[in-house]
């Protein structure tokens, strides 16, 4: 590992760690159906930026950032998608007042359902390609074999997947451990956030 390698990891490591869809829908599954789909939906996020990065290596994701229709529809479908989310999680937050889900307790949604969330959520996350747009070509150079591009996306699905599972496992153990109330209350942060972020992802403007 040279030293452009490490200054990428440690950008990585600042993006993959700033609040965003990603963690929020990892809170919000966890919180409905404990650690299984937590971790299922931090595998489908990981798939997303492995199909992100294959993407970015033929050139699609560089073509989408260049359309801006097609960008911005888009960007239109993740909102949609992520306030549809977190209305869910509202309103199961107010549904089950009286009776709430405990943590880790099966959730309908299952966990072949939170991966899908994962996947879905973060390819219509138009952010997440332009990571490998903006950002990835910034450590590269045009000496750099295919085989060290794959290594730097490797390296950040291994890094979003690892941190979003002990993310989502700290959201699991935090609920079980306060109760029902912090149960309801990290539900509706979670659908909180996910509304607002749809909200903002298809109001801003590029």
């Amino acid at each position: 590992m040279d030293g452009r390698f490490a200054a990428y990891l440690l950008v990585s490591a600042v993006l993959i760690v700033t609040p965003g869809p990603d963690m929020a829908l990892v809170a919000r599954n966890a919180v409905k159906g404990g650690y299984p789909a937590a971790r299922s939906t931090a595998f489908g996020v990981g798939t997303g930026i492995l199909f992100w990065g294959a993407f970015s290596g033929v050139g699609l994701a560089a073509a989408l950032a260049a359309s801006a229709v097609l960008f911005s529809w888009l960007k239109l479908a993740g909102a949609v998608f992520l306030a549809a989310l977190g209305a869910r999680s509202l309103w199961a937050a107010a549904r089950t007042k009286d009776a709430p889900r405990a943590a880790g307790q099966p959730d309908p949604t299952g966990v072949r359902g939170a991966f899908v969330q994962g996947l879905v959520g973060n390819l219509l996350n138009p952010k997440a390609g332009a990571i490998f747009v903006a950002v990835v070509p910034q450590f590269v150079e045009r000496a750099d074999s295919p085989l060290r591009i794959a290594a730097m996306t490797a390296a950040f699905v291994v890094m979003v997947t690892v941190w979003l599972n002990g993310y989502g496992f700290l959201i699991v153990k935090a609920a079980k451990r306060f109760g029902p109330t912090v149960q309801r209350v990290l539900d509706g942060i979670a659908g909180t956030v996910m509304v607002g972020l749809g909200l903002r992802l298809a109001l801003e403007r590029e």
